[in-house]
């Protein structure tokens, strides 16, 4: 069997991994660079979901349930695959009143009820004097707060790790800044075309192709059937990111209802920074990259100083992304489930795969497969187990110390590095490096300046 996925976001790795584990060939297209659209711009968590599990309740949502049941299993999962990327993370739920004490603790409870065997540790009680010094700005009131679990990581490396690791363990090809302008069956094969960076148009051949393009995820089906009704609703999420220093928590703090009937999460992020997010605003299509407007910089800020004593908050950096949810129904976009959706169309041999979240990558893919295999008339086979998705680090340690000079004196980031990824073909452009690989416009926008004009200075030259 020969795959093409269109997308090398969550979803398409997760349909890659799901394939390639199997001994299926693999090729994965991806318009930009690994993980660089709306994948890079999560809120960091790995979780179940506190919100969808509410929602379950509160509209006797099967889908919302079995949303946060597959999530939390999924979290163990992640969680093992990647250690050094994803970590476990406990969060405050603050209480003011008895009443939300008991709310939440029931929420919280069945929280930890539903993640089982796979717990990370059970959710607990914090009295006001260990709130107060866990967060010594919150603003006073509190009779304490629930702190329950959930899993961090590092969205963007870990969606380039895991192609390095798809790469040298599966030998999945993946090309990256190559748009795809065609998706034609022929016969029993589908044929792609893309559009390469440099100009040229690059053609390849497959049994099926699974679009897994995320928030464009129905231009790739007008591209496949001219006129095919939208499945998507979009919803841009945007963040903020924060000083420590203006902002000092020791743990992660959970905003539990705004204005417009979303929850905040203040998180503890890389580089002595804090992450603050998401807002929800509808959006008919998707422009990239996305911008946070001044007014959800302003919502944001708001609902910090309403919980707390902070005058000055300096904005080390903001970025934003959309939530591809598949709706049939004309609600609210912060209502709607996580829940994905997988689209067979047999005559053209084409799969999409739409909406999920980053916890349910994995399963997102092998629903995916399971759906070319019935398509196909295959026995799905088990596949080799995948534990650890972790690259081999040799190929790029010789790299980096064949040539250790750094791009900027006093910063880590070296050309041996730059080197090594354009050896892959997965630096084709400096933010492929400046985003992509050392995170910068997603913790310090100045440092992301300072290193992106020095690597254009050669650019030309290295190409």
């Amino acid at each position: 069997m020969r795959l093409i996925v269109i997308g090398a976001g969550s979803s398409g790795l997760g349909v890659a991994l799901a394939a390639a584990r199997r001994g299926w060939a693999v090729e994965i297209l991806e318009a930009r660079d690994i993980g660089g659209g709306t994948t890079t711009t999560s809120t960091k968590l790995i979780h179940g979901g506190v919100r969808y599990l509410e929602a379950a309740f509160k509209r006797l949502s099967y889908a919302d349930w079995r949303l946060v049941r597959e999530a939390l299993r999924e979290r163990a999962w992640m969680l093992q695959s990647h250690p050094r990327l994803c970590h476990p993370l406990s969060i405050i739920l603050p209480v003011r009143h008895p009443l939300e004490k008991w709310y939440y603790g029931f929420g919280l409870w069945l929280y930890d009820k539903l993640s089982y065997p796979h717990n990370i540790t059970k959710t607990a009680w914090v009295g006001a004097k260990e709130l107060s010094d866990r967060f010594p700005r919150l603003l006073p009131g509190y009779k304490g707060g629930w702190r329950y679990w959930d899993g961090q990581f590092v969205d963007r490396l870990y969606a380039v790790h895991l192609a390095l690791f798809l790469r040298q363990r599966y030998g999945v090809v993946i090309r990256t800044h190559a748009k795809v302008v065609s998706v034609a069956p022929r016969g029993k094969e589908v044929v792609v075309e893309a559009a390469l960076r440099n100009g040229e148009r690059y053609e390849t051949k497959g049994d099926y192709v699974v679009n897994a393009t995320g928030p464009w995820a129905d231009e790739i089906r007008n591209l496949v059937q001219i006129g095919v009704k939208p499945r998507l609703r979009l919803s841009r999420g945007s963040h903020l990111v924060f000083s420590k220093a203006h902002l000092p928590i020791e743990e992660g703090f959970l905003i539990p209802r705004t204005k417009d009937g979303r929850l905040l999460f203040v998180l503890p992020w890389i580089e002595g920074t804090v992450l603050v997010g998401t807002t929800d605003e509808e959006v008919e299509a998707p422009t990239w990259p996305a911008t946070v407007s001044e007014a959800e910089t302003q919502f944001l800020i708001e609902h910090v100083k309403r919980y707390f004593g902070v005058n000055e908050l300096e904005i080390r950096a903001r970025f934003a992304g959309y939530r591809p949810l598949v709706a049939q129904k004309p609600n609210a976009t912060a209502k709607l489930a996580r829940t994905h959706v997988v689209e067979v169309w047999p005559s053209q041999r084409v799969i999409s795969l739409m909406g999920g979240k980053w916890t349910t990558f994995r399963q997102m893919g092998e629903d995916a497969i399971a759906a070319i295999a019935r398509l196909s008339g295959r026995n799905l086979a088990p596949g080799e187990p995948v534990l650890s998705v972790e690259p081999d680090p040799s190929e790029l340690q010789r790299y980096q110390q064949g040539d250790a000079q750094p791009i900027v004196p006093g910063l880590p980031y070296t050309w041996g590095e730059v080197a090594f990824w354009q050896s892959l073909g997965w630096a084709q452009d400096p933010d492929d490096l400046v985003a992509g690989r050392w995170l910068l416009p997603f913790y310090d926008e100045q440092k992301a300046k300072q290193v992106r004009e020095a690597l254009q200075s050669k650019w030309h030259k290295l190409d």
